[in-house]
């Protein structure tokens, strides 16, 4: 977990450590000392509910979906019969009108399951969001990305900034070999959302190496890193 008290500033590590919080990243142990610090500290839980905010947006790509309403009721009434509905000394299983309702229910229950399943209506688990904190060890400036790789969304949030001037940030994925390769230019006072080329999106891995570099406004001229590299950092899931 992510103190408060680091070199970079106090305010900086609280930044980090309620992006951590909010991005599920902290073991049971810490979220609970999060969640004990919010309910004593204003300020605190005021950074994590716009952390909250902010990063709500990724819900906008995942729809609830949840049970017809009649089929939730009659497979309630059914598995939680009351106990003085149930008779004393009921009939045989096989002469029982219960059982083979239930039966035929239970039936059709599972025919509906297969088909809403063979039609794609559920969504497979969601693999774990690839994350990285991007600092450098003299810079003002520090970041957290969040990468879907289904999507290909990497969601750029500014913890901490200082006096850039009329600049922009350009994110960088450096390869093992070769130049660094653009996947976005953002501005640094604000959180970014930038779409990674299909092309891409296998290299942005879980050990990929980011980088961000001061450059003119609106990106490099040259396609190339033109500017200071200010922050460097490795993503990898929590």
């Amino acid at each position: 977990m992510t103190s408060s008290d680091q070199s970079k500033g106090g305010r900086s590590g609280d930044e980090v450590l309620a992006g951590e919080y909010v991005l599920g990243v902290l073991s049971l142990q810490d979220r609970r000392i999060v969640e004990e610090r919010m309910r004593r500290d204003r300020q605190f839980a005021a950074i994590v509910s716009r952390w909250e905010e902010n990063l709500s947006a990724f819900n906008d790509d995942y729809e609830i979906v949840a049970p017809a309403r009649e089929t939730f009721k009659q497979v309630e009434s059914r598995l939680f019969i009351q106990p003085e509905a149930i008779p004393r000394r009921p009939p045989g299983l096989w002469r029982s009108v219960i059982f083979w309702r239930s039966l035929t229910f239970l039936s059709a229950a599972v025919a509906a399951v297969a088909i809403v399943a063979a039609s794609g209506s559920f969504r497979s688990p969601q693999a774990p969001a690839l994350i990285a904190e991007l600092a450098g060890q003299n810079s003002q400036i520090s970041l957290l990305a969040s990468y879907d790789s289904q999507s290909g969304r990497l969601r750029i949030v500014p913890v901490a900034i200082g006096a850039q001037g009329e600049k922009s940030l350009q994110l960088w994925l450096v390869p093992g070999s070769g130049p660094p390769k653009s996947l976005g230019v953002f501005e640094p006072d604000r959180s970014g959302q930038l779409v990674v080329p299909s092309s891409m999106r296998s290299s942005v891995s879980d050990g990929a190496t980011l980088a961000v570099s001061v450059e003119p406004l609106g990106g490099s001229p040259t396609g190339q890193a033109t500017g200071l590299m200010i922050a460097t950092g490795t993503a990898h899931r929590p």
